[in-house]
């Protein structure tokens, strides 16, 4: 009935592999704190926020507080664009779709570092 040459992107063997789980898990729960977060603190924020600060410069990039936003969003692109990139290189090689799945978990805990300290900046 089905060709057996023929794997869809999104197969079963991906879905059940363990390490590929568990990065997917831990990046969308940190794309959701990262979200969570920063909607909580918008309550504190004002019209115009620092959003860089350099040690050598201070605070060297200030915009409205709705620019903050461009880091959850950019962190739940790179997740979407990696899941795709990995579940297609996943059948010819395991290990690529590994490190694609682990940029992917280190990118978002990068973004939850960087908006822990645009928050106190903030403050």
């Amino acid at each position: 009935m089905f060709n057996q040459h023929y794997n869809p992107i999104l197969f079963d063997s991906y879905w059940r592999d363990r390490i590929i789980k568990t990065n997917l898990i831990f990046s969308i729960v940190a794309n959701f704190i990262l979200w969570l977060g920063l909607i909580w603190q918008f309550k504190n924020f004002s019209e115009s926020v620092p959003l860089h600060y350099n040690i050598y410069y201070g605070i060297d990039l200030i915009g409205p507080w709705y620019q903050i936003l461009v880091m959850p969003g950019l962190g739940l692109l790179f997740i979407l664009i990696n899941l795709l990139a990995s579940a297609i290189i996943y059948r010819k090689e395991k290990m690529i779709g590994y490190f694609l799945v682990g940029a992917c978990s280190l990118c978002q805990l990068i973004f939850v570092l960087a908006s822990i300290f645009i928050t106190f900046i903030n403050y």
